[in-house]
């Protein structure tokens, strides 16, 4: 899905600079979101469709494993502490991430 969105705001001659304005989305979160590094809320989603003028249709996700989950959190984890973020401040990371608009429900419910 991400990667229709990406396609659909190129073929319509669209920039990241436009959208960020049309949506009030930063314009890195749209370059991760269309990347498919962040799984964006729905609500972050039908922002960007509608700007594109689009329908957003949504279909069932796909299961992530929890093999799946920690990969990912051992990825973040380590381009965090590319930017400074000790690997063992849970809460700083989770708190950076939500601020990009990342969901981190996952992760917190693993650090339970």
């Amino acid at each position: 899905m991400y990667q229709q969105l990406r396609e659909i705001r190129l073929a319509k001659g669209i920039t990241h600079s436009q959208l960020s304005a049309m949506t009030g989305i930063a314009q890195p979160n749209l370059s991760r979101i269309e990347a498919g590094k962040v799984d964006a809320r729905y609500s972050t989603l039908a922002r960007i469709a509608r700007a594109l003028g689009v329908e957003l249709v949504v279909s069932a996700p796909a299961v992530l494993t929890l093999a799946d989950v920690q990969a990912r959190m051992a990825d973040g984890t380590r381009r965090l502490a590319d930017r400074g973020i000790p690997p063992r401040d849970n809460e700083q990371r989770l708190e950076w991430k939500q601020a990009r608009g990342v969901d981190t429900t996952v992760e917190r419910r693993l650090l339970e």
